[in-house]
Parts: C-alpha cells; sequence; structure tokens
C-alpha cells in the first residue's frame, strides 16, 4: 500500500509564496533539502492544483532587442 505525503502549512505556504518565481522542479528540489524528504516534481504540482493555483501556460517572453532613435531597448514581446 502507497505512502502519502502529509503536507505541512510551512511547506503549502512556500508553495504559494515562491510558484511566481520558481518552477515546479525548483520548488521540489528546494523543499526536499528543506525537508529532508524526497520530493518531486509532480507532488508539488498535484498539491499546487489542489490548493486552485494555477500557473500561466507555454514558455515565458523572451527578451527582444528593439532599435528605436535614442539606442536600443531590451523589451519582453
Amino acid at each position: 500500500m502507497a505512502t502519502y505525503k502529509k503536507w505541512t502549512d510551512v511547506e503549502l505556504d512556500f508553495i504559494r509564496n515562491n510558484l511566481k518565481v520558481l518552477a515546479d522542479g525548483e520548488l521540489a528540489s528546494k523543499l526536499s533539502s528543506m525537508t529532508g524528504e524526497n520530493i518531486s516534481q509532480a507532488m508539488v504540482r498535484r498539491q499546487r492544483r489542489k490548493l486552485g493555483i494555477k500557473k500561466a501556460k507555454g514558455r515565458p517572453p523572451k527578451n527582444k532587442v528593439v532599435e528605436n532613435n535614442e539606442g536600443s531597448d531590451i523589451v519582453n514581446i
């Protein structure tokens, strides 16, 4: 019979507070080092979905250099 992880409030808060800056895999590795348990990317993704938190689909926009009259600017497109 499989054993399921009991998530603590601290771990769930860590996911909520860092999901905008870290990917699921990065969250998993940080949580693993914090708790000493083996936490996978799939476990983090499952908890994020249970919490009702959705991430944007697709790849993030790349920075593109745009030339203008005053020089070049880096713009997210």
